[in-house]
């Protein structure tokens, strides 16, 4: 999977989460989707390098998840708010 930043009209950052203005709504953002979403570029991104970013900031998830599996579904809840685009 690989996933692409879309534009936002406007987004605020305050230590480790963000708010972004998207398609007429405002939309919070947990650290978790922060960090996946400021891994992303607007050139397209592999879903492995944002798992990486995700394992350095917040650790191995817990025994028994694929990271992998954990990105993409964090990925797919980004594409579906309008901030991503994925293939």
């Amino acid at each position: 999977m690989r996933a692409r930043r879309l534009e936002v009209l406007d987004e605020y950052v305050e230590e480790d989460q963000a708010v972004v203005f998207v398609d007429g709504q405002v939309v919070a953002l947990s650290a978790l989707a922060t960090t996946a979403l400021f891994s992303v570029g607007t050139a397209w991104t592999e879903a492995s390098v944002v798992e990486a970013a995700l394992v350095a900031e917040f650790e191995d998830p817990p025994p028994g998840t694929d990271p992998l599996a954990a990105t993409h579904s964090t990925l797919m809840s980004l594409a579906k708010l309008g901030l991503l685009e994925l293939r």
